[in-house]
């Protein structure tokens, strides 16, 4: 059964770690709790905040303080679809989302 939601609600986002992500932040995956409209970037520094170990490694921050991913890395939702990392657009997030924080290096 779906729920219905409103702008106020918000999901719990698995953000898994690969490659050379993981071994920076020491961690397999994080849990994030986010606005079910809630942009790319939002989504990135709420896990910038989380695992601070990863800002200047898969994460960079911009001198507006803008945090984007990285030359090297790239996003994928559900294992399913690549997202850009520089949109604000706002995705519909549901409960059991993941967002893959991938290495473009060869091995992951």
């Amino acid at each position: 059964m779906n729920a219905i939601t409103t702008a106020g609600d918000t999901v719990l986002v698995t953000v898994e770690l690969f490659g050379m992500a993981r071994v920076h932040a020491n961690v397999s995956s994080l849990s994030i709790e986010v606005g079910t409209q809630t942009p790319i970037a939002a989504l990135l520094r709420a896990v910038a905040r989380e695992c601070p170990a990863l800002v200047g490694k898969a994460l960079c921050v911009s001198d507006d303080g803008t945090i984007a991913v990285a030359d090297g890395y790239g996003l994928n939702r559900n294992g399913l679809v690549f997202l850009s990392p520089d949109t604000d657009e706002q995705l519909e997030w549901v409960a059991g989302d993941s967002l893959l924080l991938l290495s473009n290096q060869a091995g992951g």
